[in-house]
């Protein structure tokens, strides 16, 4: 990755690279295990001194890629990509990471197959993930680097998150605040539930974006980032997700899994501070069950 140093930054290397947010683990690993760090097209250490107008090149060191994932070939929709991000839209079915150890094809497991093909890095560093019936967006950086700026950044007004969802009749207000902690079901571990004493904060902006005879289409913002956050929030205010049997309580003819999709991501970049507005289309069987809304007769 490349810097040019400004007349605000840091004098030498190593306090350059801190102001830059390397943590010690990735500053040992350019110093230890073969990374690389160029001014002027010269190889420096962590102690040379810095001018404004320099050319800092930093090559990192080789990531060992985890066992634990596997690389499967299979299709991969880049929606964008860098030296430093890949934005995917995931189709509806598979799962985002393993469950555990070789358990099945994920897009964790494409993703893999796909950085090798490229011969890049292909350690897998998952900064958001879906459930595995919900589409759209997901995003993986390509080094620990980049993952750790992202992480700084994924619950602020620098990385928001927007989804679709289908519903059943029309919420009042038509837009608003769902305010309610989440925690873990006791009865199921893989259950959420509203839980006052011990739930964590967690917070969904909605707004209704149509209205159908007796349907509604939502768009969803993230304020925070709890396991199935939008599905348990839009369960307990009454208007759950068509085809989620999970928090609904029963089957839907219209659509066979959550009608839930990561539509658009807006992050600045936390590298070239370029604000990305990414979007991915309605699959097909969401646009399939927004016709079926729109046939439906009241009454």
């Amino acid at each position: 990755m490349k810097f040019v140093i400004n007349d605000n930054d840091k004098r030498t290397v190593r306090r350059f690279l801190v102001q830059h947010k390397f943590s010690s683990s990735q500053l040992h690993n350019l110093k230890n295990k073969g990374g690389q760090i160029f001014v002027n097209h010269r190889q420096r250490h962590f102690n040379f001194g810095l001018k404004t107008g320099d050319e800092v090149l930093v090559v990192l060191s080789n990531e060992k890629p985890s066992d634990l994932i596997e690389p499967m070939r299979g299709p991969v929709d880049v929606i964008f990509e860098d030296d430093y991000l890949l934005v995917i839209n995931k189709p509806p079915g598979i799962a985002s990471l393993p469950a555990k150890a070789r358990d099945g094809k994920t897009m964790a497991n494409l993703v893999k197959a796909y950085l090798i093909a490229k011969n890049e890095n292909s350690s897998i560093h998952l900064v958001t993930r879906l459930d595995r019936d919900t589409s759209g967006l997901m995003v993986f950086a390509k080094t620990s680097y980049a993952h750790s700026l992202l992480d700084q950044i994924l619950h602020t007004e620098d990385f928001q998150k927007f989804y679709l969802a289908m519903i059943d009749g029309q919420i009042n207000p038509k837009q608003g605040l769902i305010d309610l902690p989440i925690g873990i079901d006791p009865q199921a571990f893989y259950r959420r539930v509203i839980d006052y004493k011990n739930g964590k904060e967690s917070k969904t902006l909605y707004k209704t974006v149509a209205h159908y005879p007796k349907a509604s289409l939502l768009e969803l913002k993230l304020l925070t980032g709890r396991t199935h956050q939008i599905r348990v929030h839009l369960s307990a205010i009454g208007y759950p997700i068509i085809g989620d049997d999970m928090y609904s309580g029963k089957k839907d003819q219209r659509i066979s899994r959550q009608a839930l999709h990561c539509y658009n991501l807006r992050i600045v970049h936390p590298v070239t501070k370029e604000l990305l507005n990414l979007k991915a289309p309605l699959p097909k069987d969401m646009v399939i069950l927004k016709g079926v809304l729109r046939g439906e007769r009241n009454g």
